[in-house]
């Protein structure tokens, strides 16, 4: 819950800083705000690090999860806030420790290359679609490459760790065909 109370206090700062951003910008202003990476860090600039008691399954792995803990408190923080002192003191506090974050910089930065090419081929009305090539290396270490195409073209060719990651390097590489095309 305190995600999507952070998420419409921050959307509308959003609003009344730049009334002349569109729709897409503020989103992705938006959604670099309202992330798990950037709840984690303000929790961590605050220091609620020092103050997460982790049970004896997390101890043993050196606090891998404290990112995802902290993010975890920072959004429950913020609910409590919401419920105990009202949608003002929640706002005060969202406003206070992310709102120094707001840039209308994320606007031009794409919140991810596969959502950045959706958007330049929706002009065109195509939605690029994705398919796995390969896989290789052991389970422990994969290697993936895949495929994005275009109304059944090759466009661009991606390899990762991950299919999310392979899939991504393949927008990458679609964007600068894209660019490429252009000139």
């Amino acid at each position: 819950m305190g995600d999507s109370i952070a998420g419409a206090i921050l959307s509308r700062e959003l609003f009344d800083r730049y009334p002349q951003m569109h729709e897409g910008g503020m989103t992705r202003v938006k959604v670099s705000l309202v992330s798990g990476e950037s709840f984690s860090q303000v929790a961590e600039e605050f220091g609620f690090a020092d103050l997460i008691i982790f049970g004896s399954s997390e101890r043993g792995t050196g606090k891998r999860g404290l990112r995802s803990a902290l993010e975890n408190v920072y959004e429950a923080l913020v609910a409590a806030l919401a419920i105990d002192g009202g949608f003002d003191v929640a706002r005060e506090w969202v406003l206070r420790s992310v709102g120094p974050r707001i840039s209308a910089q994320y606007a031009r930065e794409p919140e991810n290359p596969k959502s950045t090419l959706q958007e330049a081929l929706q002009v065109k009305r195509i939605t690029p679609t994705y398919e796995l090539v390969s896989t290789e290396g052991p389970p422990h270490d994969r290697l993936f490459t895949s495929n994005v195409l275009s109304e059944g073209r090759v466009i661009g060719t991606g390899t990762g760790r991950s299919k999310k990651d392979a899939e991504a390097q393949a927008a990458v590489e679609a964007l600068k065909y894209i660019q490429h095309q252009k000139s």
